[in-house]
């Protein structure tokens, strides 16, 4: 017997976090009709086994805070899987700290590997810029380094 669209949405999702957007699509490619799919979201919402809300919050804190990528990039990435951009902006602004830590964190990693490869000076800024990296973050990795004697 085929699943339902709710049954199927709950096991994706027990595998795969993903956004109200995300989980119409693949709905919709599963061949479900645009009634049944609707009101599969509207249970899977009000239920919160989706809320595009903390799966925007997961995510950034995982990107930004936790691997150091840039700000930019993971914005990009949840505008393209329909996070909205008031969203993502409230939630850069509620947690700057952590995020300016983080980005800080995920630089001196990224130096410290390109040093191991014998890249060296503008070659890592370079480098860093390509990724996405603001030059203004980059420069203030260096200086901090360089007043704590590390460079």
């Amino acid at each position: 017997m085929a699943k339902t669209a709710m049954e199927y949405a709950l096991g994706y999702l027990s595998r795969y976090p993903k956004t109200e957007q995300e989980m119409k699509i693949i709905l919709m490619k599963k061949g479900y009709d645009g009634e049944t799919t609707q009101k599969t979201m509207e249970n899977l919402k009000r239920n919160d086994f989706i809320n595009d809300e903390k799966f925007a919050e997961s995510f950034f804190y995982g990107e930004v805070v936790k691997k150091g990528k840039p700000v930019y990039n993971i914005k990009q990435k949840l505008l393209q899987r329909g996070i909205e951009k008031s969203a993502i902006e409230s939630y850069i602004a509620q947690h700057e700290e952590e995020i300016a830590q983080g980005i800080s964190e995920g630089i001196e990693r990224e130096i410290a590997t390109y040093k191991k490869k014998g890249v060296e000076g503008f070659d890592i800024i370079q480098k860093l810029m390509r990724k996405g990296h603001r030059l203004q973050d980059i420069k203030s990795v260096i200086q901090k380094k360089q007043e704590e004697g590390g460079e």
